[in-house]
């Protein structure tokens, strides 16, 4: 299973869909730059019958001048929706339950967070979040990061 190989026409994302959407933007003017702490974690849900799979990437962003928090940032969920055609060859059952091969989860975070980036960049660009562009990550970081 670990060793599939992962066909890119294969995987549909079909839909992408906000759960939770709450940009907090400080009302005033800043004299200084902030510095942002952002925090990303996800979920996976999935039906085997349908070959479906759901990504729900977790996003928290929060601001700080001078090691102060100040109340600039947002909290977001957002679900990607995937048809996987092979779906069948990238698990395995373990004690009744499907078990993915890493590089297969690691395959479908890169595409949602990725996508995530694109989103929160248009979402941001007419904010004052505007300077913020999402880091690239090692995403085995975040297949660890489960909420």
């Amino acid at each position: 299973m670990e060793n599939t190989q992962i066909v890119p026409s294969k995987i549909h994302l079909t839909n992408i869909k906000t759960v939770k959407e709450n940009t907090v933007l400080f009302n005033g003017k800043l004299d200084v730059k902030p510095t942002y702490d952002i925090q990303v974690s996800h979920n996976m849900m999935h039906n085997l019958d349908k070959e479906l799979v759901k990504i729900r990437l977790y996003l928290d962003v929060s601001a700080e001048i001078n090691g102060k928090t100040i109340n600039q940032g947002g909290n977001y969920e957002i679900d990607f929706f995937f048809k996987i055609e092979d779906l069948k060859d990238h698990y395995q059952i373990n004690n009744e339950k499907p078990l993915f091969g890493g590089v297969f989860v690691c395959t479908l975070l890169a595409i949602s967070y990725s996508t995530l980036r694109g989103i929160m960049f248009n979402l941001w660009k007419d904010t004052y979040l505007n300077s913020i562009i999402l880091p690239i990550i090692n995403v085995p970081d975040l297949l660890k990061s489960k909420r």
